[in-house]
């Protein structure tokens, strides 16, 4: 056998390593954090003006100790994928990890693969994308304290001072607020940012009675328990009619020791299918095709289209979730659906192109200026250069309150305002329910 020389060979070695270095390799992640009070981990964002997407793909978390707290591990089990302008106005759980008790002064994040989907007068585009730093830290506005009690870690980007869309390649600094909270006493008191988990997405990974387990679209595990109030749907009936690989949609609260309790299970689409969400970009007439800006679907791709044809027909069912409105709702249907609208598509089958069975109207974040103000609702004008408006042509929305809808901000004449809910059109016209309205 032929000798290598000894040059020859370092030589060889310390490029490998500098190439596994520079590609994020093993060494640059931390040491998974597996002992410690259990946390959730949350993502939720601001409204950008013109953007309709900004992923990131988030590798590791870790907590900077006060002495003598130490630094902890990664809280990450897993790297996901974060999309975060279709959180706007919401928290949406991102992972499930451990911290150990102690005091705990910031966060630092490891991040790469920034994906940026813009709508410049109508036209959607995916601009190329780079990141100012791989790691971000974010000094918290006062040390947290992780005690033995179940907790929620929450980071909130503010959008616009994250996306710098005059340089080539668009320039992503993330800018990061970080609040705490833990499990109110009253599971009905739980809000999104402290226990209440709607609408989580993902594939179903394990079902062990009474306990089933969903890998969301960032790549989180979640185990979910049910019980005799938990709610099945959409062909589900009872926990053994789920199967391994259904994707679904959970809605949950969280127990006094941090666990997970499903309140309802939906399947989206069964094991072979796929499950879409975007902004409506353009539709035809007679509707046969709907056109989405793509956010998030179940394949979780690293080279996602800026737009994704959906094909309806006859047979496709459109659907509003009545269920957290306490009211009933305007139609959306194939003759009341609109540009601007986000949507969920589900199909049967992933292959191109998507046949949708199900056609769901989602909630978005609109921001916009005051009107109007009343007890009930008001109006509201979007900015005319924002995606909704060049997608919509609407210059202004009426928006109602929905029953038990959260006011943070109360709407004033004036006031510039961020308001979350269901958008509806019925011949032109566009309105909103809200269950959500906060400051910009």
């Amino acid at each position: 056998m032929k000798r290598v020389p000894f040059v020859t060979l370092f030589s060889v070695v310390f490029a490998l390593a500098l190439t596994l270095a520079g590609c994020g390799g093993s060494n640059s992640v931390p040491p998974l954090q597996t002992t410690g009070t259990s946390a959730q981990i949350g993502f939720g964002d601001a409204v950008g003006d013109n953007l309709v997407k900004l992923e990131l793909t988030v590798t590791a978390i870790t907590l900077t100790g006060v002495a003598p707290t130490a630094n902890t591990g990664n809280l990450l089990a897993a790297p996901g994928e974060m999309e975060f302008v279709h959180t706007a106005g919401t928290i949406e759980p991102f992972s499930v990890g451990k911290i150990p008790p102690g005091t705990y002064s910031s966060a630092t994040l490891t991040l790469s693969n920034p994906e940026i989907t813009v709508v410049n007068a109508g036209v959607v585009s995916k601009p190329a994308a780079t990141l100012s730093s791989g790691t971000v830290t974010v000094t918290f506005a006062s040390n947290i304290t992780v005690t033995t009690s179940p907790l929620f870690l929450n980071f909130d980007l503010d959008i616009t001072k994250s996306v710098d869309l005059t340089k080539t390649p668009v320039l992503v600094t993330p800018t990061l607020t970080v609040t705490t909270s833990t499990v109110p006493a009253d599971q009905s008191g739980e809000d999104n940012g402290d226990g209440e988990d709607d609408d989580v997405h993902g594939t179903v990974s394990a079902i062990a009675a009474p306990n089933f387990t969903v890998t969301t679209k960032s790549g989180a595990s979640i185990v979910f328990a049910t019980d005799a109030n938990t709610k099945f749907n959409d062909g589900l009936t009872q926990l053994s009619d789920l199967k391994v690989n259904d994707i679904v949609e959970v809605d949950a609260v969280t127990k006094s020791d941090g666990s997970k309790l499903a309140t309802k299970v939906e399947r989206e689409s069964g094991q072979n299918g796929e499950e879409l969400e975007g902004v409506i970009s353009a539709l035809d007439n007679p509707l046969t095709k709907i056109t989405v800006a793509h956010q998030v679907d179940s394949t979780n791709s690293p080279t996602a289209p800026a737009t994704v044809d959906i094909t309806v027909n006859a047979s496709t069912v459109y659907s509003v979730r009545t269920d957290k409105l306490n009211i009933t709702a305007p139609a959306f249907d194939a003759t009341h659906i609109g540009a601007g609208q986000r949507i969920e598509a589900d199909a049967s089958s992933s292959t191109a192109p998507i046949v949708a069975t199900k056609v769901k109207l989602r909630e978005q974040a609109l921001l916009g200026t005051v009107s109007n103000a009343s007890a009930t609702g008001f109006t509201l004008t979007p900015s005319p250069t924002s995606a909704f408006a060049t997608l919509s042509k609407a210059t202004s929305v009426a928006v109602t309150f929905a029953s038990g809808a959260k006011q943070i901000v109360v709407p004033a004449n004036g006031a510039t305002i961020r308001v979350r809910g269901l958008v509806f059109v019925n011949a032109g016209a566009y309105s909103m329910i809200a269950v959500r309205t906060d400051g910009n």
